[in-house]
């Protein structure tokens, strides 16, 4: 049966481990997904766009070619 300290110890290494990864996450991984998340509003942004100006060219020719 582990001692107390032992206990502690291994305790103590997994919370290292864990800030480690915590700190990775930080400085890598919400950069990329911070980026992808731009570029999906980017298309977003451009296909509403996209939809708005053909709604506004049907309800033109309707208007004026009635």
């Amino acid at each position: 049966m582990p001692s107390q300290a032992e206990k502690i110890n291994k305790l103590d290494k997994e919370v290292s481990l864990i800030q480690k990864d915590i700190q990775v996450i930080k400085e890598n991984h919400l950069a990329h997904i911070e980026k992808d998340v731009k570029n999906i509003k980017l298309v977003g942004y451009s296909v509403a766009v996209a939809v708005f100006s053909q709604l506004f060219m049907v309800v033109k020719d309707y208007l004026f070619n009635v």
